[in-house]
């Protein structure tokens, strides 16, 4: 876990109804993060299974527990710490039954199967003071594809599309409308391709279902046999993208499906370009750092989309306060929220102690988590404080760990905390740092390490970032920071996949 950040953690006493608790704070992180919807729901069943496990088997039992998330960058972590029964669920394997050929754990009330069968990995560890018991999920770190749900009834049709679609797109499969309904409850989808004639809901009753519900912007395909006049009318009058005749080609299918994105995307940015303009540059990083002691240097990419990657700052008696944040989301959405935050927190930097930077995060948390607007959605944050001439405080909230270059060598910072806004009553904790001549302070969002296609090429983009960090280390910092921009830009394309920022503080 030394390479992974926290994103959640919640302490809740050892009775029944604590599950429920950590299960819908957990479910609100889940609902924010890049992760699969399977992912989502076997993370969530398989915290219900082992806490419940603890409150009604362990003897004795645990006072409390403690149910901790992070990601690393490979793998989501689910982690559940106890002070109750040492008992290793690794090492108690399916037993089956020789006359009825069932597993005999499964009525016993420990979950240990479901959990097995549901997860990518689980380990155990049994300390003289708690128990800790691990359970993973590998990421899927490849570049996000457009989602198309896919609604058709014909089996051997929906193979062939599949197969046509499923080289550049995402695709999930509806056999008729109602159940596209019931899966458009809890999914977005980029585009929605549908047969008309089929059993239970029709694709024509689907899309007047869509536009009853203020869903019908969302790109919308018709497929049919039919040349039915009465029926192609009423398709167009329902504002679709395309109708296309069946039988369909894979070209014919794949230019329709990028015109539809196209046009639509082209629309979609239109309308929002006015509202961008003008809160662009209120999010451009803005520090105001008349010190001394102390200099630095930032650049920042975006995707194109929006971006929710900021800095703020204020000074008061010669103590300088400063967050990096980063809300959830790479498009317009994410700027219109960072917008709404940097709101909130300019207010919040004018009425707290500039010297604890884990009191701002604090009262961070406290108002995203009352505030209809601000709890929609996620940010990560990390809050530092130029305390004197050698002293900085730090503290951070989901965020990734600062870097101290010294010594020739980067050390991470354990700056650590819940993502603001999911608990109420959410304490951070500061660090202090003494930062030298000739030493710096990286901090940075967690695009600079992760905009690359694959896993491999993120590793790649960390490990060249990390090296030129040490190899300017003795250069000025503005020309330091050109040259790792420059990597990233290299290695990550222009424009990357994620909104980035790189900060670069030293001692004059």
């Amino acid at each position: 876990m030394a390479d992974s950040i926290l994103l959640f953690e919640s302490i809740q006493p050892t009775k029944l109804e604590s599950v429920r608790v950590l299960r819908q704070s957990l479910s609100k992180i889940l609902d924010h993060l890049d992760i699969k919807t399977n992912v989502k729901q076997h993370c969530l069943l398989c915290c219900s299974e082992w806490c419940t496990n603890l409150i009604i088997h362990a003897t004795p039992p645990s006072r409390d527990i403690t149910v901790s998330f992070r990601k690393s960058k490979k793998k989501w972590l689910l982690l559940i710490k106890d002070n109750g029964e040492t008992w290793d669920p690794t090492m108690h394997r399916s037993i089956i039954d020789a006359r009825t050929k069932t597993d005999i754990l499964k009525g016993c009330g420990y979950g240990i199967n479901i959990i097995n069968n549901i997860s990518d990995g689980m380990f155990y560890q049994s300390q003289p003071t708690y128990n800790l018991f691990t359970i993973l999920w590998e990421r899927d770190t490849h570049r996000i594809k457009p989602h198309i749900l896919l609604v058709e009834d014909n089996t051997s049709q929906v193979q062939l599309y599949c197969a046509y679609l499923k080289p550049q797109f995402s695709v999930s499969i509806a056999a008729n409308g109602r159940q596209a309904l019931t899966f458009l409850k809890n999914e977005k989808v980029d585009l929605i391709i549908s047969d008309i004639q089929m059993p239970e809901m029709s694709g024509i009753e689907l899309r007047q279902q869509l536009e009853k519900i203020k869903t019908s912007s969302t790109p919308f395909i018709f497929l049919s046999h039919s040349l039915d006049e009465a029926i192609i009318h009423d398709a167009v009058d329902l504002g679709i993208d395309d109708y296309l005749k069946k039988p369909i080609k894979k070209k014919q299918l794949l230019n329709s499906i990028h015109r539809v994105l196209t046009r639509f995307n082209q629309v979609y940015h239109f309308l929002s370009q006015q509202v961008n303009q003008k809160i662009t540059a209120s999010l451009l990083p803005q520090v105001n750092l008349n010190s001394n002691h102390w200099r630095l240097a930032f650049q920042q990419r975006n995707t194109g989309r929006g971006g929710g990657d900021f800095i703020l700052s204020t000074s008061h008696n010669g103590i300088t306060q400063l967050l990096l944040a980063d809300v959830m989301g790479h498009d317009e959405s994410a700027k219109f929220f960072s917008y709404a935050y940097i709101g909130y927190i300019r207010g919040l930097m004018q009425n707290t102690d500039l010297t604890q930077p884990a009191q701002l995060l604090t009262k961070l948390s406290d108002n995203a988590y009352k505030d209809q607007l601000l709890s929609q959605t996620m940010l990560t944050g990390c809050c530092l404080s130029f305390i004197n001439a050698n002293t900085i405080k730090l503290s951070g909230a989901g965020h990734p760990y600062p870097i101290h270059i010294h010594h020739k060598r980067l050390h991470s910072i354990k700056a650590e905390g819940t993502l603001p806004g999911l608990l109420p009553h959410t304490e951070y904790q500061n660090i202090s740092l003494i930062l030298n001549k000739n030493e710096r302070l990286v901090l940075l969002t967690d695009g600079l390490f992760e905009s690359g296609n694959t896993i491999t090429e993120r590793e790649t983009l960390e490990l060249s970032i990390k090296k030129h960090l040490l190899i300017t280390a003795n250069l000025p910092l503005n020309i330091a920071l050109e040259k790792i921009m420059h990597v990233f830009d290299t290695l990550a394309g222009t424009p990357p996949n994620d909104d980035a920022l790189l900060l670069l503080i030293e001692k004059k």
